[in-house]
């Protein structure tokens, strides 16, 4: 028989904390979480995702022991309220399951579930459950006990809650003594700092230098106030949060004395050595030191010079790479990759070629490709070759670095191009005998002369948009939310091109928080429900779009995303592009700072279009549209990579499978930008055109008439602009390159692509008039009233195109003409003559005819009626 424990929906530290110590003291535990844990908690899983398992909601497998009483009791922690708790779970409580209530909050109303209950007034739930741990004289796991420390801190507010009773501070002290590691403490436990403290964290938030000592990245700010302000070693934290240096030091002189507080994520500088020369010290990555009647710049030179001579030998590559490495080669299958991952429990494989490393292949490509079925396609299909790898003699510190900034779990090991061995996370935190942080929110920061974002935002922005963003931002933090601005609108910035199309994404709820900001503003507002977004109209037109961080995921190559709630990184890795997946915080503790999870500046920099993921393609081929649009408008270019995973899935006819409207969309709007010709060209070159348009191939032969079509609207529409007044110039450019196209494959684009009923009809129309242009050794002018009478302005000006450079001329000549021609009779007085009907419209027909061949001179007409 199985024992369930679970605690509230949407868990903190200290529920999450007290159900796994409930798991010690129950026999068959199976630990059942519902909804998001709470955003340090979620930070800290994602360090030790692998030691705390639990189950989301019930498996399916669960279900047979739910309907035959497979379970003997339900474990509850941290809440007595029964509408708190999964749904699953409640229906066990009501078969009258016998049922066990650790609380801390006793007194409270909403306690409706009855059973033995341990409740009693404490800071933390955790606390009481671990009364009972010791009771039994059960060792912990050191992770387990920092789990609990760290609970503790969190719900007694580092114990200085009125809630806090002894018990919890004799709980705490146990867990010390026993091995609980305190800098976890100060590292996920959230703290609220108070407005001088926010002011002072600003001050040294835009006051940062940074520098390199040894290939680590030192951050020093200073600053220099009249008072005392307490709190340094929470600002400290805080800056070093969410700028991710490898070591920070902040030095603030109030009155007389200067105040130093040291971080380090690196096991290469011990800070309790740096801190000592000032008296003060600490731990090794931690630490703090008070400098009576000392200049700052002293005592920042001091630390400098320090920090260059304190390097403390460490543990490199080959002392913890595991070796030999399980491969794959390249032409092998991807059938052949998931039976590997499958026997061996690898995440992912390093692929090989010839005795080289030329990529790797993880099981996130795996699972796809398969749900694409793409399991017969060779490894090198889907690999990833833009690896990143070390050489044996690189450090823990920055491979963990390396780690952290690029969101990987493995690392190839290499030696003078030699596949040695191969680092995995786990290595990594065993070498480090502890924890070391992978937060799965890195921040690539700039070089101190363009860091400042937030500065960028204000210099570039109107004053009403940056207005607007920081109160998006003060409303975040107001409800505890996270809130961004993401997507095209911060590549825009960057490259300091002017983009007001706001895409705002919080980590939360965004239609509720799309709602609560539309009621502040009292604007309108439209939620889309499908998507999970929400748009803001301004009385002046201008709009928002507020969207939930999601994941998107597609159910088979081509088709529109379903949608997942997801975090901001996670987000951002759907995204098309690179140069497209960076986001700026809006909030105001953190205004103004750019998250950059996939080197998307750096690429950004170097004007390189990449995508984030090897079957990006196959998952949306509009997205090599997208490419060529993003190449030709900022002039980048695509990175090889991603030029082979495009070529790759046009060869597979992945295109074919998109649906026409949206092909439409996507060449609609690279007919809009600056340089459409290029892309043309370029999508000739990618052999994209004849994947969208059978039988049309782009040959020289073409390209001349499609560059000739550019040139001749823009000569239309200086010269002759109302004949471009109503033109659709994709239909105009459809013409050009279908004007080889059998009838029966236009009616199919016509089709596809939802273009005008008699679109083919227009086409062979317009064509047999240059044709029979084309044909005549004297054309008349009155040749070219013939032939163009019928024509709307698209066929003219694709007739244009496709005449002899003489006869253009003419052509021109014609309109110039017939513009200041004007008949001295009209339909009235030829009926008072005696014609009628059709003879009337072909009399005046005839008479404007002989008047362009000079065969009349004007107001002469009557002559000949």
């Amino acid at each position: 028989m199985k024992t369930v424990i679970t605690t509230h929906n949407n868990p903190d530290f200290d529920g999450f904390a007290a159900a796994f110590a409930a798991s010690l003291i129950y026999e068959n535990p199976i630990i059942v979480i519902k909804g998001q844990p709470a955003k340090n908690l979620n930070e800290f899983l994602h360090i030790y995702e692998l030691e705390f398992y639990y189950e989301n909601e019930f498996l399916e497998e669960f279900k047979e022991d739910i309907d035959n009483e497979g379970f003997s009791k339900v474990v509850i922690v941290d809440t007595a309220d029964i509408n708190r708790i999964p749904k699953s779970i409640k229906k066990l409580i009501e078969n009258g399951i016998e049922v066990d209530i650790y609380d801390h909050h006793p007194k409270l109303r909403d306690r409706n579930i009855k059973g033995n209950d341990y409740s009693k007034e404490m800071g933390a739930a955790v606390t009481i459950v671990l009364q009972k741990v010791f009771e039994k004289k059960i060792d912990l796991p050191d992770t387990y006990e920092t789990l609990f420390l760290i609970a503790i801190h969190e719900d007694t507010g580092n114990f200085v809650y009125t809630t806090t009773e002894i018990d919890d501070h004799l709980v705490a002290a146990e867990l010390i003594k026993n091995g609980a590691r305190l800098e976890e403490v100060e590292e996920f436990v959230s703290l609220e700092m108070t407005e001088e403290q926010k002011e002072l964290f600003d001050k040294l938030y835009n006051n940062i230098h940074d520098f390199y000592v040894n290939d680590l990245n030192v951050f020093i700010s200073y600053w220099e106030i009249e008072k005392f302000i307490g709190g340094l070693n929470v600002i400290t934290h805080k800056i070093f949060e969410a700028l991710m240096p490898d070591i920070l030091f902040v030095v603030v002189r109030m009155g007389k004395n200067a105040y130093i507080v040291g971080r380090s994520r690196t096991d290469e500088i011990d800070l309790n050595t740096i801190l000592s020369v000032f008296g003060g010290g600490g731990h090794k990555k931690a630490g703090a030191a008070k400098a009576k009647e000392i200049p700052v710049q002293t005592i920042i030179d001091k630390i400098i010079s320090k920090l260059k001579e304190s390097f403390i030998p460490v543990i490199k590559a080959s002392n913890i790479m595991s070796s030999p490495v399980r491969t794959i080669l390249s032409e092998q299958k991807i059938e052949k990759a998931y039976e590997i991952m499958e026997q061996t429990g690898h995440s992912s494989l390093p692929v090989v070629d010839k005795n080289k490393l030329v990529g790797l292949i993880t099981k996130k490509d795996v699972e796809k490709a398969r749900k694409h079925k793409l399991s017969h396609a060779p490894v090198k299909s889907v690999m990833t070759n833009n690896l990143k790898v070390v050489d044996t003699d690189t450090s823990v510190s920055h491979i963990r670095k390396i780690m952290a900034e690029n969101d990987i779990g493995r690392l190839p090991v290499l030696k003078d191009g030699i596949l040695m061995g191969i680092i995995t996370r786990s290595d990594i935190l065993r070498a480090s005998n502890g924890v070391l942080d992978f937060s799965p929110n890195p921040i690539i920061k700039e070089k101190y002369d363009t860091f400042n974002v937030s500065k960028k935002m204000q210099k570039q922005l109107p004053k009403r948009i940056m207005n607007l963003l920081r109160l998006l931002g003060a409303y975040g933090s107001e409800r505890k939310t996270p809130v961004y601005v993401v997507g095209g609108f911060v590549r825009d910035l960057l490259l300091n091109v002017e983009n007001l199309d706001i895409d705002i994404v919080v980590e939360g709820d965004g239609p509720e928080f799309g709602k609560f900001v539309a009621e502040q503003l009292m604007i309108k507002y439209v939620v889309h429900e499908k998507f999970n977004t929400c748009s803001l109209f301004f009385k002046d037109g201008f709009r928002i779009d507020v969207a939930t961080a999601r994941t998107e995921y597609y159910e088979s190559p081509a088709e529109l995303p379903k949608v997942e709630v997801s975090t901001i990184k996670k987000d951002l890795y759907r995204r098309d592009f690179s140069i497209n997946a960076m986001a700026i915080k809006l909030n105001q503790e953190t205004f103004g700072t750019l998250l950059d999870f996939f080197n998307s500046k750096k690429d950004l920099e170097e004007g390189i279009i990449k995508v984030l993921y090897s079957l990006s393609f196959v998952e949306d081929p509009t997205r090599i549209l997208r490419a060529i649009r993003f190449e030709q408008r900022y002039n980048f270019q695509i990175d090889e990579q991603t030029c082979e995973y495009m070529k790759k899935t046009v060869k597979n006819e992945y295109l074919e499978k998109v649906t026409g409207p949206r092909i439409r969309d996507e060449l609609e709007k690279i007919l809009k930008e600056p340089k459409p010709l290029k892309s043309i060209r370029r999508m000739g070159e990618f052999k994209i055109i004849s994947h969208l348009f059978p039988f049309s191939y782009y040959t020289p032969t073409l390209d001349k008439d499609v560059e000739k079509l550019f040139e001749l609207y823009g000569y239309f529409e200086k010269n002759y602009k109302q004949y471009t007044q109503n033109v659709r110039f994709l239909h105009l450019l459809l013409f050009v390159l279908l004007q080889y196209t059998p009838e029966e494959t236009v009616k199919f684009i016509e089709y596809r692509y939802g273009l005008p009923g008699n679109f083919y009809d227009n086409l062979a129309e317009a064509r047999e008039s240059f044709e029979k242009l084309n044909e005549l050794k004297h054309p008349q002018y009155s040749h070219f009233f013939d032939c163009i009478k019928i024509l709307n302005s698209e066929q003219i000006i694709f007739v244009a195109v496709k005449l002899k450079e003489n006869l253009r001329e003419k052509l021109f000549k014609y309109f110039d003409k017939i513009e200041n021609l004007e008949l001295s009779v009209n339909g009235k007085e030829l009926k008072d003559k005696g014609y009628y009907g059709k003879e009337i419209k072909n009399k005046l027909e005839e008479l404007t005819k002989k008047l362009l061949n000079d065969e009349i001179k004007p107001g002469e007409e009557r002559k000949y009626i």
